[in-house]
């Protein structure tokens, strides 16, 4: 009986530890659920970081503006006393164009710019029936000093070279009919270009969705012709040759303003 009674005592304390083991294991596991253990895994990995606010290298512009105080400089190799005084016509005229840039690091990169100008108000030229159309076309290198949150103003200065195109109507004589007449008289389209540069700074103030505001002020030059480049009055030809002698070491100024976006 002794015997019997110590194993069934034995009996009951195993079966008493096997069931205190279990509910311990249960208590554990209800301590820490599937989702908790998932939460303490994410947690020892680096949070993934996202911002609206990434880079914004390119960007347009579209503006408006004015042309003023033409001057005409290195043309002593070229007669022009007969038929102009560009000096005595410094009156403004319209212009207008766009910009397209990429800037690296919002520091430093290059531009493009296309000026039109109809009716450019700086020449007073016998032979244009009206004033002339002028275009220019530049590729430039620009700077940028942003400060402000997210680069908001940009100051900045470019320049480089390029192409300064004319495009008018002239009054040409007709060297068949002569004496010259008012019958000899005919007009003629012509067009030439020649190479220029520019250099101008402004400055640029923009919005947190993009958008913004450019101002600048810019000098343009072409160069100077020589006594290679001469025309006849009474025979001008097909204008190629009239319209470059025009455009040779003509300066002038820009102011524009306009309305940009970045990308």
């Amino acid at each position: 009986m002794k015997l019997a009674g110590f194993v069934i005592t034995a009996l009951v304390v195993g079966l008493s530890g096997t069931a205190f083991a279990q509910a311990g294991s249960g208590q554990q596991a209800a301590a820490n659920p599937p989702a908790a253990q998932a939460a303490a895994t994410s947690s020892n990995q680096a949070p993934v970081v996202t911002s609206s606010d990434g880079p914004r290298n390119w960007m347009a512009t579209g503006y408006i503006g004015s042309n003023f105080s033409s001057t005409r400089t290195g043309t002593v190799d070229l007669d022009l006393s007969r038929i102009e005084n560009l000096d005595a016509n410094n009156s403004t005229s319209v212009n207008y164009g766009f910009q397209v840039a990429y800037v690296g690091r919002g520091v430093i990169g290059g531009e493009f710019l296309a000026d039109f100008s109809p009716g450019l108000g700086i020449f007073n030229n016998a032979l244009f029936t009206q004033a002339p159309d002028v275009n220019s076309y530049m590729f430039n290198l620009i700077a940028v000093a942003p400060f402000g949150h997210a680069h908001t103003y940009d100051p900045y200065l470019s320049g480089g070279i390029g192409s300064v195109s004319l495009k008018s109507t002239i009054f040409t004589v007709d060297p068949t009919v002569t004496p010259h007449t008012s019958t000899a008289i005919r007009t003629e389209d012509v067009s030439g270009s020649r190479f220029g540069w520019n250099l101008g700074g402004g400055f640029m103030a923009w919005s947190e969705k993009n958008w913004g505001f450019r101002a600048d002020v810019r000098y343009y030059a072409t160069t100077s012709g020589s006594n290679t480049e001469v025309f006849d009055i009474d025979n001008i030809g097909d204008g190629a040759v009239f319209s470059r002698v025009v455009l040779s070491g003509i300066s002038f100024w820009k102011v524009n303003a306009g309305m940009g976006f970045r990308w």
